[in-house]
């Protein structure tokens, strides 16, 4: 065998080694990234779905203490009002 025979082999060999490779990496892409990926994006939309129901949640709340205080503070005075006119305090 001479020189350009053996470069011949090499590079055939270093070829079928390069389709291979590529071979794999289409079928780790198909098989693990995709999969994956929509995986993450379903679990994006989750969160994303969740953040928004705990916001509502969370204003929902804040007006009621806001309510809450109010009513609480109007009951203070109340009671307030009521015990000088009765001259308790």
């Amino acid at each position: 065998m001479d020189l350009q025979q053996t470069l011949q082999i090499i590079t055939l060999i270093i070829s079928i080694i390069t389709f291979i490779g590529s071979i794999g990496i289409f079928l780790f892409k198909k098989i693990v990234i995709d999969p994956l990926q929509r995986a993450i994006d379903m679990l994006n939309s989750t969160l994303t779905r969740f953040e928004k129901s705990t916001n509502r949640q969370l204003n929902l709340l804040d007006k009621e203490i806001d309510l809450l205080k109010l009513k609480t503070t109007r009951h203070d005075e109340q009671i307030k009002t009521l015990f000088n006119d009765k001259g308790v305090m």
